[in-house]
This record gives structure tokens, C-alpha cells and sequence, in this order.
């Protein structure tokens, strides 16, 4: 059913729910603040009270412990993830092939689908497009400071669009201030209300000097006398309740997506619809980096770290104004003295009839400062914990401590440590990184880069590609929990195996080589297959074979001069003998 709403109907329904969404994200804004604040101070406040374009940041700021921590967090969970240097995911499809016992196929029965040659090939030939993708677009350089707005403010927005001009695909990040979501039924992020100031240029560029000129009568002399002043827009994304998909037009999308220009005095606005179109997918990613059921929007470490940011601050700032004093200390002296005292290294300050008892003197004095080192680095510590710094240093602070461990407790270690951000790390792929792989695969193969899948998918399959991440974060992962029971498997049947060796075929050893290979991040394409392994196993075994008949027959041989006398006829040992010397 066609939306029949006028729209100037349309503009006024998207503002009264965006002021329902401003009222629903209101109580966050404070907390928020206190952290850009403190925290994350080159991010302009949500309040606009302080951190402005251009202003001086970070005035409150006399310890600088957690912004450290959350620049090495976010570089170093940004670089574990993802990386132009390294494969960080490759795609899979983990469904089985069920074909009927009079397919030519049925020996694929039972297989996964991307063990299929075709379908192996596909996938490989999908992922190198996606590479070239990511690589062509500005992932990589947004990529850290969208972790960094996820480990302080804890709810990050991103904008993924298409660049058709130079084929390539943006990614923007909004700031949290301008946006407002709300969930669906199944806790998804699905709506988003972007207010924001775009210049004249960029709208003219974005929806064209006619439109412009409809919606502002002196649009035109504005633009002729400041291109770059700044207007207000609207931009609402919402699921479209009813649509005809089978008609290919900019309305009939599951996503609506509607831009208004906003103008008016404050308190009462006025809204112009520039463009009205629709997304196939939703074009934007909400990443929450820990969220309350009943909550639609995030919190991250700095919320529960933010007790110690402001001890650690308030410490250093009284500590800062003791030293000070120390140094410094307020004096009290007579009126006759002022002007002459040397208070410079070694000044003297000389005086006509000298009397001890009028000479400045010190108004107090402070022989310590108010809080001990160790205090301030047991609150720096604490600091650091909630922001995951001693996993990403646990190479450098376990060298620095000159302790020698082997290889295989270092995996252990990272490990662990990787177990501590698993759950953190589930909701970051599920909510980021799945969904950009989503929105970017439609877009590529929208524009024809993505190869043809073969025949076979056509017709069997019905599931989607899955990603597996191959990043160090997900690799240290994968080693704890697939190898340390196979070690531990291995290293429990020892003391039996050498009592009673036939326990070890228990244990399947071309299974257990692919899991541990899979668990340290060996690429599967550089494996055989099984058929390969069985042909290879064959051949070796009949080298063997040879080479003990020549061995006994060569043995046969030197023993037959001593025996004196020749083999008897249909005897083993002419036989041996007749083998030998083929």
C-alpha cells in the first residue's frame, strides 16, 4: 500500500518521534558528557557546552591514565580485529551436501558445501573482491576511532554508502550526539534519526541547486554570498511496514529513507522534504559495546571505570597544587619589605638594622604530597584492568618482568585473556562487523564484482555465507579452547599409552591435525583433501612393500652361499629369490 501521506504529513510524524527519541535518549547524555569530558575530550560534548569546533579540550584534565589506556585499547583491539596487513576473515558455508542414492554426487553426501571444489573456488574468488573492497574504501581509517567511541561512549553509529563516482564505499561516523535509534521487536537496531548540519555546498552537491532553491526561496543568494554556511537536516531510516518488492523503484525498499531540511526559530521548526528514497539493506551499523535488556542504548568500560578516572583526576590535581606549594609556598612578611625580597635561587635580600624577627616567613608548609604514589598507582592499575591494557601488553610487561615462558604458555595466556573480551568480541562481530560484510557484499554485487556462484549452490543450498574471523583476537580464541583440550587429551593418555599402547587408536590422528591446524589459523585451502591424503598413503605403502621384498631378498641372497646348496623347487625361498632379482 502506497504511503499517502502529503509532506508536509510526513515531516511532521518524523518530528514527533524524533522529539519520543530525544526524550528516550536524554538521561544518557549526562553520564556521556562526563566521559567525553574526561575520557575521550577531542570528541565534542553532546551538551555543545564545551569542546566546540576549534576550542581547547581537555582544560579538566590533570591525569592522563585513562586516556592512554583507551588509545592503546582501541589501537590494539582495532589492529587484533581488523587489518589491511593480514587475512582477517574468510567465508564458509558449513552447510551439508544431501544428495539422493542415485546422484552421480551421492560420494558428497555428508560434506560441507565448501569442501566442494566449485564452491571452494567461489568462495576464494568472493573474498578477494571483498578484500579489494575494504582496501579501496576508508575501513581501515575509521576503523580505530569507531572502537574508541565504543569503549568510551558505548554506542557507536555508522554510515555505509556507495561513492558510484569513484566505486568505492564510505564509511562515516557519525557522532553519537546526532543520532537517535530505536529497536525492534527483537532487540535490533532499526530506526535512526540523524540530525545534523550539512553546508550549502554539500547539499547542492547531495540533492542538487533545484531542489535546494524549492525549499529555500534565497537558497541561491545565500549560496552565491556563503557556500559554506551550515543548514540543519533530518535524515530518518525506518523499516517500510508495507511495500511491493516485485516493483523496482526507490519507494518500494524494505528500509525508508527520508531527508529534511529543517528551519524555523527555536522552539517551533519548520521541515521541507528534499529526497525520499529506500535502501535494500539497512544502510547503517548500531554497535553497543554492552547493553541491559530493557536499554536501547550502550555502555562500555569507561562507565564502570569512570569511579577511578575521577579519583585518579581529583588526585592528580591535588597533588599538582601541593607540589606547588611545596615549591612555591604562599609567604607573609611586613609592609616595608615588599619589592625587596630576592625570592630567585640563592637571593639575598639585605636590611638596615636587621631584627630575626621581621623577615618573611613561610604562611604554612606542606612536607608531603596528599597522596602517596602508590595510591595514585593502584587507582592508574584499576584504570587499566577495565580497559583490557595488560592483555594487549602481556608480551611487553612479561619481558620487562624477565620471566621465560615457553611458546605454549604465551598461547595460554593470550588465550585467557582473549576469553575475558569473548563476550565483548560476539556482540562486536554480530552487531559490526556481520553487518558491514552484509551491506558491503550487497553493494559490490549490485554493481556486478561479485562472481556467479556455481550451478550446485543454485539448486542445494539454502543457507547463507557465514564469516569466520581469522584476526589475532579470534585466533588466540580458537587455540584456548580447540587445543588446550587435545594437549591435555594427549598428555592424560601418556602415562596408559605406555602400559597398554592400543589406546592410542582411540584417538583419530587425521582429525586431530585439522583441528589443530584450524586452531592456530592454518589456511585450509593449503591442505588435502581426502582423497589426496588416502592416494599419497597408498603409494608410500607400496614403497614400502618394495623395498622390504628387496631387502629380504638381497638377505636371502648373501645367506645362499653358505646354506651350499641351492633353493628347493616351489619353496618360499625361490620365490623371495625369483622377486629379488626382477
Amino acid at each position: 500500500m502506497a504511503d499517502k501521506r502529503s509532506d508536509e504529513e510526513k515531516g511532521k510524524d518524523c518530528l514527533n518521534i524524533l522529539k519520543v527519541l530525544k526524550q528516550i535518549r536524554q538521561p544518557y547524555e549526562g553520564m556521556i558528557d562526563d566521559i567525553l569530558t574526561y575520557i575521550h575530550h577531542g570528541r565534542r560534548t553532546v551538551s555543545g557546552k564545551t569542546g566546540q569546533k576549534g576550542n581547547k579540550t581537555g582544560r579538566q584534565v590533570y591525569d592522563s591514565t585513562a586516556l592512554g589506556a583507551v588509545n592503546l585499547s582501541s589501537d590494539g583491539l582495532a589492529g587484533y580485529s581488523f587489518s589491511r596487513s593480514f587475512r582477517w576473515f574468510e567465508y564458509t558455508l558449513p552447510g551439508k551436501f544431501n544428495f539422493p542414492r542415485w546422484s552421480g554426487m551421492r560420494a558428497w553426501s555428508g560434506k560441507r558445501m565448501d569442501e566442494y571444489p566449485d564452491v571452494k573456488n567461489w568462495l576464494e574468488s568472493c573474498e578477494e573482491v571483498m578484500y579489494a573492497a575494504f582496501l579501496r574504501s576508508n575501513f581501515y581509517d575509521i576503523s580505530p576511532e569507531k572502537v574508541k567511541d565504543a569503549i568510551t561512549i558505548g554506542t557507536v553509529n555508522v554510515d555505509i554508502e556507495e561513492d558510484m563516482d569513484a566505486g568505492r564505499i564510505i564509511f562515516t561516523l557519525p557522532h553519537f550526539r546526532e543520532c537517535y535509534i530505536a529497536e525492534n521487536a527483537f532487540g535490533e537496531v532499526d530506526t535512526r534519526y540523524r540530525q545534523y548540519k550539512l553546508t550549502l555546498r554539500q547539499l547542492v552537491k547531495k540533492f542538487g541547486a533545484e531542489t535546494m532553491q524549492n525549499a529555500m526561496t534565497d537558497f541561491e543568494d545565500r549560496y552565491n554570498k556563503n557556500r559554506h554556511e551550515e543548514l540543519e537536516v533530518l535524515h530518518a531510516i525506518f523499516p517500510r511496514d508495507e511495500y511491493d518488492p516485485y516493483k523496482v523503484d526507490k519507494l518500494n525498499k524494505p528500509y525508508a529513507s527520508m531527508w529534511f531540511l529543517l528551519t524555523g526559530t527555536k522552539g517551533r521548526s519548520n521541515v521541507n522534504l528534499l529526497l525520499e528514497s529506500g535502501y535494500d539493506e539497512r544502510p547503517f551499523i548500531c554497535w553497543r559495546w554492552r547493553k541491559n535488556n530493557d536499554e536501547w542504548y550502550g555502555r562500555s568500560p569507561c562507565w564502570d571505570a569512570f569511579a577511578e578516572v575521577m579519583r585518579g583526576n581529583q588526585a592528580a590535581r591535588t597533588n599538582l597544587i601541593a607540589a606547588q606549594k611545596m615549591a612555591e609556598p604562599p609567604m607573609i612578611g611586613p609592609e616595608d619589605l615588599r619589592g625587596l625580597v630576592q625570592t630567585g635561587p640563592k637571593g639575598w635580600t639585605f636590611m638596615q638594622n636587621y631584627n630575626k624577627d621581621k623577615i618573611p616567613q613561610m604562611l604554612n608548609t606542606v612536607s608531603a604530597l596528599p597522596f602517596a604514589i602508590d595510591e595514585q598507582e593502584r587507582i592508574d592499575q584499576k584504570i587499566r584492568e577495565h580497559l583490557f591494557v595488560d592483555f594487549f601488553l602481556l608480551l611487553s610487561q612479561t619481558a620487562q618482568e624477565n620471566r621465560n615462558i615457553t611458546a605454549t604458555q604465551v598461547v595460554e595466556m593470550m588465550g585467557e585473556k582473549a576469553a575475558v573480551l569473548g563476550p565483548r568480541i560476539g556482540r562486536m562481530e554480530s552487531e559490526d562487523a556481520n553487518p558491514i560484510h552484509d551491506r558491503m557484499f550487497a553493494i559490490e554485487q549490485r554493481a556486478g564484482r561479485i562472481p556467479e556462484p556455481p550451478d550446485i549452490l543454485l539448486e542445494y543450498t539454502e543457507s547463507g555465507i557465514e564469516i569466520d574471523y581469522m584476526g589475532p583476537l579470534s585466533q588466540a580464541q580458537k587455540k584456548l579452547f580447540k587445543s588446550q583440550g587435545i594437549n591435555a587429551g594427549i598428555e592424560a593418555l601418556g602415562p596408559l599409552a605406555e602400559i597398554q599402547p592400543q589406546v592410542i587408536d582411540v584417538i583419530d590422528p587425521d582429525e586431530t591435525a585439522r583441528i589443530l591446524l584450524e586452531s592456530v589459523g592454518f589456511p585450509s585451502k593449503a591442505t588435502r583433501d581426502d582423497a589426496a591424503i588416502a592416494k599419497i598413503r597408498k603409494i608410500r605403502e607400496q614403497q614400502q612393500q618394495v623395498a622390504q621384498t628387496i631387502e629380504a631378498g638381497s638377505e636371502i641372497a648373501k645367506a645362499l652361499p653358505a646354506a651350499g646348496k641351492a633353493p628347493e623347487p616351489g619353496s618360499p625361498l625361490e620365490s623371495l629369490m625369483a622377486e629379488g632379482e626382477a
